[in-house]
């Protein structure tokens, strides 16, 4: 399983903690994560000024496949993140922030409250969907 940040100095953050990621389904590391990406994402939280709890962020390609799932989605790049956003408020700022710090990627579900988004070089970009 090649995991995104393999044979590379530390993936750092100014919001997220290792423990945050332990707690995400499934559990993972700050150190699956892209440190571009982690970036970015501290910028977009900065930015909305409310704290972002992941309920997902890197996944083996095997654990999407297991899903039923190609095994190519940004998060096994440890590019993407899913935000959990229990109400319109926290909703709305995480997506203002998002598009203010150039998201060309999201996903939005409603019925588990969560806000998916990435930063894949490789998949198609100006995209909006809903689960």
């Amino acid at each position: 399983m090649n995991k995104p940040n393999e044979s590379k100095k530390p993936v750092t953050s100014k919001y997220f903690k290792e423990e945050e990621f332990k707690k995400c389904n499934p559990p993972c590391s700050l150190q699956d994560m892209d440190q571009d990406f982690m970036d970015w994402l501290d910028s977009v939280r900065e930015d909305a000024g409310i704290s972002f709890r992941l309920k997902s962020a890197f996944r083996s390609k095997q654990h999407e496949q297991n899903m039923g799932r190609s095994g190519n989605s940004a998060h096994t790049e440890g590019k993407a993140v899913d935000i959990d956003s229990p109400n319109s408020v926290s909703r709305f700022k995480i997506l203002k922030s998002a598009f203010a710090k150039g998201c060309k990627r999201l996903g939005i579900d409603f019925s588990k409250n969560f806000i998916h988004l990435d930063r894949s070089t490789k998949l198609d970009h100006e995209v909006v969907w809903k689960y």
